[in-house]
């Protein structure tokens, strides 16, 4: 996809951080947005700043992780700008505990980070390859889907289920007017790290489980800016890439990984820059 003047996205996270930047530079690029949140006043104070740049925004409650509410979002996106020509199914959250830690914890992540993101291209990308046009759908995994950072076991399991989605996408999409990538960034500076802020009947971020040592997916030198981002991802998409991987650190460490596999050896330790 490489036209964006006067076409729609729609981003799912879009009030803050990745989806935030993305739907600035899509914005500048000339697209209408639909920018769906589960944070209401964050939501429209990211709406209210686009528009006062003369973007075209509308927004939509949405919780991700609520099949209905996704159908509705794209009914929405539909009887509104009437297509949807850029789909990044981007919301995603992260809670710290061990693989044996609470199956709350495991079904709060699934179901946002991976199911929101199948809900996400099942009442999307039908509606996409019916209308017939150009379209790209970018779904929004993370390092932590080709490598495994202890303590986030369930971000981990729904980022490699993501990416998985997104091959299995890519060769079903061949022939289409449609193309997918799969985003997998290493730190970026956003809030995913205080997820725990939007958790129905939690106040605030809660401690790291007990005996946990994994890396903070919000903090070392790696970091990058949002805005940063979203030109790498553009930039990506319009070359036709399929595996937007903006630190190349962690592509190197998944090299590592396939040969110890070939090898019989013990899992990649991920490693940050610190």
């Amino acid at each position: 996809m490489s036209e964006y003047q006067g076409q729609t996205a729609v981003i799912t996270g879009g009030a803050s951080g990745i989806g935030l930047g993305l739907a600035t530079r899509l914005a500048a690029d000339g697209m209408q947005l639909l920018l769906a949140d589960i944070e209401e006043a964050a939501l429209e104070a990211a709406a209210d700043e686009l528009r006062s740049q003369g973007a075209t925004v509308e927004t939509a409650l949405c919780d991700v992780s609520d099949r209905d509410a996704v159908d509705a979002l794209a009914e929405q996106a539909y009887s509104t700008f009437g297509a949807v020509h850029f789909l990044a199914n981007n919301a995603g959250v992260v809670t710290r505990h061990d693989s044996w830690g609470p199956l709350e914890d495991w079904d709060w992540v699934l179901g946002i980070d991976l199911m929101g993101v199948i809900y996400g291209v099942h009442s999307f990308v039908p509606r996409m390859l019916e209308g017939g046009q150009a379209g790209h759908v970018m779904n929004t995994a993370s390092t932590a889907g080709i490598l495994a950072f202890p303590s986030i076991s369930s971000y981990n399991v729904a980022k490699r289920g993501v990416v998985a989605l997104s091959e299995t996408m890519y060769h079903e999409l061949d022939a289409t007017p449609l193309s997918v990538s799969v985003l997998c960034p290493g730190i970026v500076a956003t809030r995913i790290s205080e997820s725990e802020r939007n958790r129905p009947g939690v106040d605030g971020p809660v401690a790291n489980a007990p005996g946990s040592s994994g890396v903070n997916p919000s903090s070392g030198s790696e970091s990058i800016e949002p805005d940063a981002l979203a030109d790498f991802i553009v930039d990506e998409i319009r070359a036709g890439t399929f595996w937007i991987l903006p630190h190349t650190h962690y592509g190197e460490q998944a090299l590592e990984q396939a040969q110890r596999r070939l090898d019989r050896g013990s899992p990649v330790m991920p490693t940050v820059i610190r």
